[in-house]
């Protein structure tokens, strides 16, 4: 499936609309059945697109919702529901795999600070197609300490990868700090493998 429908851009759905006004227009003006049916075609065409928009989730899609779920088992400290989303093919700088970072030490710095992990910013100008069965997601994201209200922000690059049971997970995540850097080096989360 194209992803300008499953994940279609908001001047599609401009478009859409406007070919509905356009044709309601005419539609009231002449009022006859060949108006009408233009309009009924312009209206079936909107409704399909957002039903294809809303039932079928587009890699690009099921790679936020996984980012998501990733921030929320890194802010509840579990590294096992962590992992759920991260493929066995996983690899960072460095070398950590998916089971360091299972056992990592950020999971006691989580746990010890109390920290929230927060994610926004998944425009569609932040995905990148690799190939059929690899795309990259890029993203903001924040931990934050209780109490302290220590923070750290990092711009994420997160390829994830189609693994035989047809989901994508996470494969290789880079960090780069847009304040200090910029998005020309790359600078890791403290503590995270």
């Amino acid at each position: 499936m194209p992803t300008l429908f499953s994940d279609p851009p908001q001047g599609l759905y401009l478009v859409l609309l406007a070919g509905v006004v356009v044709t309601g227009a005419i539609a009231a003006r002449n009022q006859d059945r060949r108006s009408l049916i233009r309009l009924g075609i312009a209206l079936s065409l909107l409704l399909l697109v957002f039903l294809v928009d809303k039932l079928i989730e587009s890699p690009r899609e099921e790679a936020v919702r996984k980012i998501q779920a990733m921030a929320a088992a890194a802010t509840a400290a579990d590294p096992n529901r962590f992992v759920e989303h991260v493929s066995e093919r996983f690899e960072m700088k460095g070398g950590a795999t998916r089971e360091q970072l299972r056992n990592s030490g950020a999971w006691s710095l989580i746990r010890m600070h109390h920290a929230r992990i927060a994610v926004w910013g998944f425009g569609e100008d932040s995905y990148k197609r690799i190939s059929d069965s690899e795309i990259e997601v890029g993203f903001y994201t924040k931990a934050t300490a209780e109490g302290s209200g220590a923070m750290v922000m990092r711009y994420a690059r997160a390829e994830f990868i189609k693994d035989p049971d047809g989901q994508y997970r996470l494969k290789s995540i880079k960090f780069y700090n847009p304040v200090e850097n910029g998005l020309n080096a790359e600078d890791p989360i403290p503590g995270f493998p």
